[in-house]
């Protein structure tokens, strides 16, 4: 294994996307993996509900207000990934070119406007799937690392030095 390797990528609207799907269905927070499909499921169910009603007893002015609810349970993946657009295009540091350096004492990330060196040590955890890992400083701070400009040796590289030196924590 190399002494340490040095790591181009950029983040896409995409890749962060499809990393905070990645670490909403990992959350230790049951309400926020929730947030995917049991308050839309809630709100297509309430919905339901209120168009039997409808069906049966008539249209009613009072069902306009009763239904706010079940359209917000059901428009809240729509909100939430609008929501994660908007966080990426304000963002600025997760734009342009970005590189990470892996050795043996941690990692450092650098980019147009920042520079971080993060011992082994002040990782929480990460997480892995098909399109990134998710480098986690906190439970709720994590860095971004796409696969997608990566090559499969990269991958592998960085897949050990974080198996190796991140302690895994559910």
């Amino acid at each position: 294994m190399p002494a340490g390797m040095n790591f181009e990528y950029q983040i896409a609207e995409q890749d962060f996307i499809d990393a905070q799907a990645l670490a909403i269905k990992n959350s230790p927070v049951r309400l926020v993996r929730w947030t995917r499909f049991v308050l839309p499921l809630f709100g297509a169910g309430l919905l339901a509900f209120l168009i039997r009603v409808v069906v049966q007893q008539g249209f009613s002015w009072r069902i306009v207000p009763a239904s706010i609810f079940p359209l917000v349970f059901l428009a809240t993946p729509l909100l939430s990934r609008r929501n994660q657009r908007q966080v990426y295009a304000k963002t600025t540091s997760l734009h342009g070119t970005l590189s990470l350096v892996a050795d043996e004492d941690g990692l450092q990330f650098q980019g147009p406007t920042f520079s971080s060196r993060i011992l082994w040590a002040h990782f929480y955890k990460f997480l892995e799937d098909e399109r990134s890992f998710l480098l986690y400083q906190s439970p709720h701070v994590f860095n971004i690392v796409p696969k997608r400009g990566l090559s499969t040796e990269q991958i592998d590289v960085l897949r050990t030095f974080l198996r190796r030196n991140v302690s895994p924590k559910s």
